[in-house]
């Protein structure tokens, strides 16, 4: 029999420590299905775990961020409705089930398991995604589209999403999705906008078309859809988005190549400021000097300071004048901060 624990009575709302402890310490009770109305508490079911390795299910309601967060393979969460940022974060082998839409970074650094979700998900969704061979590669399934930015830096595992009711849509991934993107494959069925230069799309091969098959009747059984099954089988709307390998990439250009074929026409100020283009040092001399310094004969008492410490040997004195070669100075203002009278400002 399940757990019920109800995290709001009263006007008076359990804290997510609250929640959590008496989460583990019913487990240690020997409980292992769990009912938690919950009231926006973060990291709800992943972080949980049996010492005897006994299967843990969490039907949750309201949950905060990081619902699964760190879940481990005897884990089953499932999520009524929606659910907010960072779900099934740094996944290590649970099964996720968010029947409604998800927030940002959704299956951000998912190293194992499966995450469903009934929806759409937010931006940065599947960032980071990474598989360790030695363990099956992580599954990140979506019935509808993700934000921006999606898949950036993936590193390995698989996505699918299945773009239902998208037909509006620019683009499935948002824009600017798969930067960066290093290994893994991304299903989509879909149109697809803004893609980042390091991947291909291709069409889908025999291993593709099995893969969809055998996975897509469990995620909409997960989430209450079977009758989608049809429809979203009909393979002449997917594709798969791969990296390119290495000796296809775009070459990096340098400095000087960026700023001669990439940069803004005579610089980003170019329409205010006319600039010749001259180069200066980080320490220069002469008039390109940020600052130079001048003498005041009023306040001078001879006592040489500015003559001993200049580290460019720039001052001279002859009978009592003190000057300094613009030739040598650097403006970097050592005389004006050792004189005890301020005989030399810099300007």
């Amino acid at each position: 029999m399940a757990c019920k624990i109800e995290t709001l009575k009263d006007n008076n709302r359990m804290s997510t420590q609250e929640l959590l402890q008496t989460i583990n310490e019913k487990i240690q009770e020997g409980v292992t299905e769990f009912e938690i109305e919950a009231c926006g508490q973060h990291d709800i079911g992943g972080s949980s775990w049996s010492k005897d390795g006994k299967p843990l299910t969490f039907y949750i309601k309201n949950p905060g961020q990081r619902v699964g967060a760190m879940g481990t393979d005897a884990a089953t969460i499932v999520v009524e409705g929606s659910a907010p940022a960072d779900i099934g974060w740094l996944n290590a082998g649970a099964k996720i089930i968010v029947k409604g839409d998800g927030g940002d970074t959704a299956a951000h650094c998912a190293a194992g398991g499966k995450i469903y979700v009934g929806g759409r998900v937010g931006t940065r969704s599947g960032a980071l995604m990474k598989h360790d061979p030695k363990f099956e590669p992580p599954e990140f399934w979506v019935l509808k589209n993700t934000g921006s930015f999606s898949f950036e830096f993936m590193g390995g595992g698989i996505a699918v999403i299945c773009g239902y009711d998208c037909e509006n849509l620019e683009s499935v991934l948002g824009n600017r999705s798969c930067v960066g993107m290093v290994g893994g494959t991304v299903y989509v069925r879909g149109k697809v906008e803004g893609l980042a230069k390091c991947v291909e799309q291709k069409k889908l091969d025999k291993f593709d078309k099995d893969f969809l098959k055998s996975g897509m009747s469990e995620f909409l059984d997960s989430i209450g859809k079977p009758e989608l099954a049809d429809e979203l089988l009909d393979f002449s709307s997917w594709t798969k988005i791969i990296p390119l390998p290495k000796e296809q990439k775009e070459k990096k250009i340098t400095v000087k190549e960026f700023k001669e074929q990439e940069w803004f026409k005579d610089g980003l100020f170019g329409d205010l400021v006319e600039d010749n283009g001259e180069v200066f040092e980080l320490a220069q001399t002469g008039e390109a000097r940020l600052r130079k310094p001048v003498w005041d004969k009023d306040l001078c008492v001879g006592c040489n300071l500015c003559l001993n410490n200049c580290p460019q040997n720039a001052i001279s004195e002859t009978i009592k004048l003190y000057s300094c070669d613009g030739s040598m100075c650097i403006g970097c203002g050592i005389c004006a901060a050792v004189c005890p009278r301020k005989a030399w400002k810099m300007s």
